[in-house]
Formats: C-alpha cells, sequence, structure tokens
C-alpha cells in the first residue's frame, strides 16, 4: 500500500483519536497523536488507553497493508505496553518494527516517543493473519 493511499483505510475509531499515519512499512511503521484534552487522564497525562490503542491501530493497520494482496486480513491477537514517561503536551509517536512475519501471526516490536524523542512506552504487539471472510 502506497503512503498516498493510508488514509483511506483508517476506521472510524481511528478518525476519533485523530490519528496521523506516517508509514506503514513493516521494517519502520510510524503513527502518531496530536495531545489535546479529551485524550487526557484526570492528572493531565496522556491516558493510557490512547498508548495502547495507537499502538494496536499502527500495528493492524501495517500489518493489514502487507497482508492484503494475499488475500488476507489482520487483528489484534495480544498486546502488552509498559509505560514509562508520561504524555503531557506535543505529539505521541508510535515506531513499531515486525520482528516476525509468520502466516498467521506477526510480532511488532513498537516504541512511543514524545516529540523531545524521549521513549515514553515500549510495547510488543502480536497480531492474527487470517483469510478474508467469505462474504467480506
Amino acid at each position: 500500500m502506497a503512503n498516498d493511499d493510508l488514509i483511506k483505510g483508517q476506521s472510524n475509531f481511528d478518525a476519533t483519536l485523530q490519528t496521523e499515519w506516517i508509514t506503514l512499512d513493516p521494517d519502520g511503521a510510524r503513527a502518531r497523536v496530536a495531545m489535546r484534552d479529551e485524550l487526557r487522564q484526570p492528572y493531565g497525562i496522556l491516558h493510557g488507553g490512547v498508548y495502547s490503542s495507537l499502538v494496536e491501530s499502527l500495528c493492524s493497520y501495517a500489518t493489514a497493508a502487507a497482508v492484503y494482496e494475499e488475500g488476507k486480513i489482520a487483528m489484534g491477537q495480544a498486546i502488552e505496553v509498559s509505560f514509562l514517561r508520561p504524555v503531557t503536551e506535543g505529539h505521541a509517536e508510535a515506531r513499531a518494527v515486525a520482528r516476525h512475519r509468520g502466516k498467521t501471526t506477526w510480532v511488532w516490536q513498537v516504541e512511543v516517543l514524545d516529540d523531545d524523542e524521549r521513549l515514553c512506552a515500549v510495547a510488543k504487539m502480536t497480531m492474527a493473519v487470517r483469510p478474508v471472510p467469505t462474504g467480506a
């Protein structure tokens, strides 16, 4: 999938989150979210669910883009996120690398950084890769 076509596959959820797609390359997929008030938890920092959602969306979309021509889809199977530093302003950018690209499972390693390139979270995302369901 060409980067020019990235936005065409955006889900309603990612539109709500206002995810900015940068690249879907399995060797360096990137996306980010701008910090805004509705994404803050009660202490004023980026909600942990936003980090997790950004990681899952990026890995799902990048895997799907890579396997689409094979008649396959991708969906989240497992996610583990460790939060290291809060984001209070600017952006949270997820940078993912596919570490395993199997026939039925992909495993991604992800770092989430702030605008100052500080590591804010690390994650591992496992994706299930399956044939497109009949009628989809």
